[in-house]
């Protein structure tokens, strides 16, 4: 299996009627049954769309049973208005030509308002095709100048303001391949863009960013050949591996935390932190470990709040669950699970390069954690890296040798140091599967339900690295009922 792919998008709208828009509020307890969302863009957010937004939503409101209706169109149009859909674009429609009637066939914010609760818009990467300022801003500009562009950005942010009973999502533009523009354009583009966020964006309005541009760049001035399809247009798999990432960030700003979540929605289901250091001079001794033979692991106990999948507390458990490239250790905290990626499989993810993977054993019968809805454990690494976390289903059904299999996954980001604790929101990882024969015959799941091994994966850059996990667990925090060259064209 490549990198896990999402087949769905991670996206939660709200009514406008339960919304508090003009800030992150605390007031927001719940979030309501029914929204409206509309999702304004041309071919980069169609690919980004083709993610799996539709079908996500399809699964979410069978679960949740909640009614979140979700639109994307066109804007503006080719005819009459022209495929253009940059910073004077907005202002043109929006704000010069505000009212209760259309501007060449183009809805207003008046009228989009009045139908949606939640309006998502971007500009195509022609935006960062930025030529130098010339001295002399004009608002009346369609020539893309930083000197313009700031000036049609602030009277769009008032313009979006006045509307607080509706939440704004606006991405970060769309970057260029190096091939496409010259370093010079593109300090242009990443500088201004490097404006909306720290400048233009800010806390406790109903104005949010989707900082797409980051997720293209890597941090750098270009979209990175490995996400391009050939030109400056996101590829698929890049498209798949964003687009719970967008919709995550929409989550958090429905939630009422979109000014203090990451703006690129990264890690969806992710929560981590530093655990406190013991004091040097306290160091906590190791317990002694258990002389007691096992020939097996226990299963998940019906009833039970916590699961412990592998504590390293059972020394004689090690074969029995994990293969030669783990191995029980000791540091100040206790008992640990080393990682050896060094001796793990290698798995070819294509494009993402070569990846060491450890996989624990698959048990006899697979483990039901249906009643669980969050993995926690503790990790450890003397260097910053990724760590992919990946809960993989062979269904039961199917013989052993069949090949086909599925899993939910999660990025975990790790600083290289102190013990982090993370936790991991079951109902929110990303799918992807070996064939689709495993994923039919488990009924389509949209979380694990059927545990067969858990995976941690990394790149092969990363083989060295010291690796320590520890105390990985399944626990129920809710109940069950809840858990669940020339010109360019876009």
């Amino acid at each position: 299996m490549k990198r896990p792919c999402s087949i769905f998008a991670f996206v939660i709208a709200i009514s406008s009627a339960a919304i508090v828009c003009s800030q992150d509020s605390p007031a927001q307890k719940t979030t309501p049954k029914k929204a409206r969302i509309i999702f304004l863009h041309h071919s980069t957010g169609e690919c980004v769309w083709n993610g799996g937004v539709t079908d996500w939503f399809n699964r979410y409101n069978d679960m949740h049973k909640t009614e979140y209706a979700i639109s994307e169109r066109a804007f503006p149009k080719d005819a009459p208005y022209g495929w253009n859909n940059y910073p004077y674009d907005y202002w043109n429609i929006w704000v010069r030509h505000a009212g209760d009637k259309p501007f060449n066939a183009e809805p207003t914010l008046e009228m989009l308002t009045k139908d949606f609760d939640v309006i998502i818009f971007k500009h195509c990467f022609p935006v960062s095709a930025i030529e130098p300022d010339t001295g002399s801003s004009d608002i009346n500009s369609d020539e893309k100048r930083t000197e313009n562009y700031k000036l049609q950005y602030d009277a769009l942010k008032t313009k979006l303001r006045s509307f607080p009973k509706t939440r704004f999502i606006v991405w970060t533009g769309a970057a260029l391949v190096a091939s496409e523009t010259d370093e010079a354009a593109a300090r242009r583009a990443s500088a201004f863009f490097d404006w909306v966020r720290k400048s233009w964006d800010q806390p406790g309005d109903n104005i949010y960013l989707w900082d797409f541009r980051s997720l293209e760049t890597d941090g750098g001035l270009y979209l990175k050949p490995e996400f391009a399809s050939g030109d400056s247009h996101p590829n698929e798999s890049f498209s798949r591996r964003v687009a719970p990432m967008f919709c995550t960030r929409i989550v958090d700003v429905i939630a009422g935390r979109g000014d203090a979540a990451s703006p690129t929605g990264a890690v969806p289901t992710l929560a981590i932190q530093a655990e406190p250091k013991a004091p040097a001079d306290k160091a906590v001794a190791p317990t002694p470990l258990p002389k007691k033979p096992v020939t097996s692991v226990e299963p998940p106990a019906a009833g039970g709040s916590t699961w412990t999948f592998d504590d390293a507390e059972l020394a004689e458990r090690l074969r029995v669950r994990w293969p030669d490239a783990v191995a029980y250790d000791k540091d100040a905290t206790g008992h640990v699970l080393k990682l050896d990626f060094a001796k793990a499989a290698e798995e070819d993810w294509g494009e993402y390069g070569t990846q060491r993977v450890i996989a624990s054993k698959r048990p006899q019968k697979n483990d039901d954690v249906a009643a669980f809805d969050r993995l926690t454990f503790r990790v450890r690494s003397d260097r910053k890296m990724e760590l992919v976390v990946m809960l993989i289903t062979r269904p039961d059904a199917l013989s052993r040798t069949d090949p086909s299999y599925f899993g939910f996954s999660a990025y975990v980001n790790i600083e290289p140091g102190a013990w982090q604790s993370v936790s991991l929101d079951l109902a929110a990882l990303e799918l992807g599967m070996e064939g689709d024969k495993a994923y039919e015959t488990a009924g389509k799941p949209t979380r694990i339900m059927k545990l067969s091994e858990i995976r941690f994966v990394t790149n092969k850059k990363n083989e060295k690295a010291s690796v320590l996990v520890d105390d990985i667990a399944f626990v129920r925090s809710r109940s069950k009922s809840a858990a669940v060259g020339g010109t360019l064209h876009d």
